[in-house]
């Protein structure tokens, strides 16, 4: 084989040998952090949808009138599930799911029965807790507990967590619409 040949059969093999075996010779990608970054990308999107929809309604300046607000909460929750009509549950929690439902049972079973019943009451009858749809007024705004929250992923303060009979919940506090729906969390039945 002439020297040229050789040149070219190692071209070769570094061209199309070389781009693999660098990559096989890369750090495993953590699935975890790769979870996450996916979940704050969509998390961003949502902002980025949200703040569009906000400019364009007009602003509430300082009033008492409880109406006004309670009206653009409204207009603005219904503009936001217009952008999103094709949004489904688990959209915006995406891979983090499978972390986020062991997150929550842990913190389940670290919990005393009382505990348990009071964090998961039944909803009334009729109520439906589905992406797009505001959070019903006929419920509490139940928190999820302090020492569940340190455990999630941290939210922008236009998002909160909702813990409520089985779900975890992301809901827009601004326009009282539910983002997104964790279901079957602890306990599974």
């Amino acid at each position: 084989m002439g020297q040229v040949a050789r040149r070219f059969v190692l071209l070769f093999c570094v061209v199309t040998i070389g781009p693999s075996y660098a990559a096989e010779a890369q750090a495993p990608v953590n699935a975890a952090a790769a979870a996450m970054a996916a979940f704050q990308k969509r998390v961003d999107a949502y902002l980025q949808v949200r703040s569009a929809i906000a400019h364009k309604l007009p602003e509430v300046k300082e009033t008492g009138d409880p109406a006004k607000i309670s009206n653009r909460e409204k207009v603005l929750g219904q503009a936001i599930a217009m952008a999103r009509a094709s949004a489904k549950a688990g959209d915006v929690f995406g891979e983090m799911a499978p972390y986020l439902h062991n997150i929550l049972a842990k913190d389940w079973a670290s919990r005393s029965p009382a505990e348990q019943k009071a964090l998961f009451a039944e909803l009334p009858a009729g109520v439906q807790l589905k992406v797009n749809q505001p959070y019903p007024t006929t419920i509490p705004l139940v928190n999820a507990p302090a020492n569940l929250l340190a455990q999630l992923p941290t939210l922008p303060e236009a998002l909160e967590y909702r813990l409520v009979n089985r779900r975890l919940l992301l809901r827009d506090r601004d326009a009282n619409v539910i983002v997104d729906v964790l279901t079957g969390t602890p306990p599974n039945k």
